[in-house]
C-alpha cells in the first residue's frame, strides 16, 4: 500500500498522511479537479511505509494529521 501527502500551505497550514486508496487522495491526485494547480497545495509521494511518510511530513514545518 502506498501512502501519500497532502501538504497544504493555504487554507489550514497543515501536512496531512493518507492511504493511496483513500477517497481523497487517489493515489496522489486528489477528489476532485483542481484549477488552481499548486497553488493552496500539493501531492506528495508516494512513499512505501508509514514512517518514511511521517519522516517526510516532519521535513515540512506543518502540523501533522
Amino acid at each position: 500500500m502506498a501512502y501519500y501527502i497532502y501538504e497544504n500551505w493555504t487554507a489550514e497550514n497543515k501536512a496531512v498522511i493518507h492511504w493511496g486508496n483513500c477517497g481523497f487522495c487517489r493515489e496522489g491526485q486528489g477528489c476532485h479537479a483542481n484549477p488552481l494547480g499548486t497553488k493552496n497545495g500539493q501531492w506528495l509521494g508516494p512513499y512505501d511505509s508509514l514512517i518514511e511518510t511521517q519522516r517526510t511530513a516532519r521535513t515540512l514545518g506543518r502540523p501533522i494529521k
